[in-house]
């Protein structure tokens, strides 16, 4: 799964996403498919690690795919993750549409470029239960685990 994420964002964008958007996105897809379901759409464990969620097997992921279906391209000190010589289409990754509808949200909200809307982004994730759990008791250096079912508590007690 974790790849068909990684060409949806992709090929949504239409190659116009970094490499610190796209994490996010994973962690926030995975995060709301947790929230709402109670599972993980990847999986991948998260961790806190130099100011974000992240998790080593994304790298590994994306260096498979690079030249064939994204292109890794680092301008100033950021990595952008291109469409390709071997992208497909959204379509072609056959998703079920409640998770495309969830993916796109995801997409609408936080896509963009500039340095204000990575900040707003950034700025949302760290108000994630996860996030706000962790970010206070570790160093950017240090690999915390994070847990994503917090959100899925959170949102059970905000029902209640």
């Amino acid at each position: 799964m974790l790849n068909q994420l990684i060409k949806y964002f992709v090929y949504a964008t239409k190659g116009h996403i970094s490499k610190i958007q796209l994490i996010r996105f994973l962690y926030l897809a995975d995060l709301y498919s947790v929230k709402w379901t109670g599972k993980q759409l990847t999986e991948l464990d998260w961790y806190y690690y130099y100011l974000g969620p992240w998790n080593e097997e994304i790298n590994t992921a994306l260096d498979n795919m690079n030249g064939k279906e994204i292109n890794l391209e680092t301008e100033y000190n950021t990595t952008f993750i291109k469409l390709g010589v071997k992208a497909g289409d959204i379509n072609d990754l056959q998703l079920p549409t409640s998770l495309k509808l969830i993916l796109d949200n995801i997409r609408r909200e936080w896509s963009g470029s500039g340095r204000d809307k990575i900040k707003e982004l950034l700025d949302y994730i760290y108000t994630t239960a996860p996030m706000v759990e962790i970010k206070d008791k570790y160093k950017p250096e240090e690999k915390a685990r994070l847990n994503l079912q917090l959100e899925q508590e959170k949102l059970f007690s905000e029902l209640n």
